[in-house]
């Protein structure tokens, strides 16, 4: 692990919190208004799952007078890597599950498609791929028996040896 929890924040550098905060308001407010249309979106092929108490529940919290904040506190996070970049490295212990939707219409079918051929490449032997072709952006929510029967499969594969982590004691942590 890198960083010291012992050191003290330090905030943004020139706006500060209060630029993030102002960020954040900004992203809210532009997404406010279409949550209802993303949710439909998200959940395209099993539209039951965005209900009225969905909608709801997203727009009551992005009211709350602190989601402007952890909205613009994810800019003081690391940059993102690539999904690919984090599936290449991946070269000890157990493998990796991709479950994919492939009728996902948030990126689209065809980036889909292309995505779930691209992970199962990368990393032969350690990222396993499985698609489900009548789910989209959210298959375990979809799909929840096809997601639950493929996590099943491939928590079969893993052997016990693979799944040991070595433990360090606190003070070697620090």
């Amino acid at each position: 692990m890198e960083g010291n929890p012992n050191e003290p924040y330090s905030p943004v550098p020139i706006l500060g919190g209060n630029g993030l905060d102002l960020f954040g308001t900004g992203i809210i407010r532009l997404i406010y208004p279409q949550i209802e249309q993303r949710l439909s979106l998200i959940y395209g092929n099993r539209i039951q799952n965005a209900d009225p108490a969905v909608t709801y529940a997203i727009q009551q919290s992005a009211m709350h007078p602190g989601s402007a904040n952890v909205i613009g506190s994810g800019q003081k996070l690391a940059p993102n890597r690539p999904l690919n970049e984090v599936l290449l490295e991946i070269d000890g212990g157990f493998n990796v599950l991709v479950v994919k939707g492939l009728e996902d219409q948030v990126s689209s079918p065809e980036v889909a498609k292309s995505r779930a051929e691209l992970f199962s490449r990368l990393n032969p032997g350690k990222v396993i791929v499985d698609t489900i072709a009548d789910a989209g952006h959210c298959p375990h929510d979809e799909q929840p028996a096809k997601v639950a029967r493929s996590m099943i499969q491939w928590l079969a594969t893993l052997k016990e040896d693979s799944m040991e982590v070595e433990v360090k004691p606190q003070s070697e942590t620090v």
